[in-house]
């Protein structure tokens, strides 16, 4: 059975949250550096996505609407 410090580490591991080339540290593993990281990382997952209405959208999330054509007949039909 792996130690709660090793099994944070490989929990993080496949979150991502580990560098590639990174390997178990036993010194940072006696400071519960892992669970600690672990226990922080959940925290921040389990926290709702606030979204603030006043923040203006990206150009790109922007609906266009189409023109308003009734503007041209009307100019035609006054003529």
């Amino acid at each position: 059975m792996a130690s709660p410090e090793l099994e944070a580490f490989y929990a993080l591991e496949s979150m991502g949250m580990v560098l590639e080339g990174e390997f178990f540290s036993p010194s940072k593993a006696k400071d519960s550096h892992y669970t600690q990281l672990l226990e922080a990382a959940e925290k921040v997952r389990k926290q709702p996505i606030k979204r603030n209405v006043s923040t203006p959208q990206n150009q790109s999330q922007q609906s266009v609407l189409p023109p308003d054509l009734s503007v041209l007949t009307d100019a035609k039909l006054a003529e």
